[in-house]
C-alpha cells in the first residue's frame, strides 16, 4: 500500500515532469546530439571495449625473474642494488642532498606543501568509498 502510494506520488510529481522535459530538451539540442554521437563513437571503439572487458575469473601470476626477457635485467638489478646503496650513502652527492633536505625541511613553504599533498585521513568507521 505504502509502496504504491509512493510510486504514484513520484509518477505525478512536478520534479519528475520538469526533469523529463529537461532531458528531452537536451536530447533535441545540438549539444545533446553531439554528446550522444561522441558517446556512441567512444563505446564502439576498440580501446573502450578493451578497457571495459570483464577480466577472466582466473588470475595468472607470472614470475618475471623466470622469463628470458626480464629475468637477466632483474638479476643485474638485484646484484647491483647493495653496491649502489653503499656507494650512495658514502658519496658527496648524498651529503649535499641531505644538507639541502635539512635546510628546506624547516621552512614554512615546504611544510605547507607537505600539508597540501598529504593524503586524507581514512574514515573513522572503516568504510571505504567505491
Amino acid at each position: 500500500m505504502v509502496k504504491q502510494r509512493l510510486q504514484s506520488a513520484v509518477e505525478n510529481s512536478t520534479l519528475k515532469s520538469v526533469s523529463e522535459e529537461f532531458i528531452r530538451g537536451f536530447e533535441r539540442s545540438t549539444l545533446g546530439k553531439t554528446w550522444i554521437q561522441v558517446l556512441e563513437i567512444t563505446r564502439a571503439s576498440r580501446l573502450y571495449r578493451w578497457l571495459t572487458t570483464e577480466p577472466e575469473s582466473t588470475t595468472i601470476v607470472i614470475d618475471l625473474r623466470k622469463t628470458h626477457t626480464f629475468g637477466p635485467v632483474l638479476a643485474v638489478l638485484d646484484a647491483a642494488t647493495p653496491q649502489v646503496t653503499r656507494f650512495w650513502e658514502t658519496s658527496r652527492l648524498a651529503a649535499v642532498a641531505r644538507a639541502i633536505e635539512n635546510a628546506f625541511s624547516g621552512s614554512k613553504a615546504v611544510r605547507l606543501m607537505a600539508k597540501v599533498f598529504e593524503p586524507p585521513e581514512p574514515p573513522a568507521n572503516g568504510d571505504q568509498r567505491e
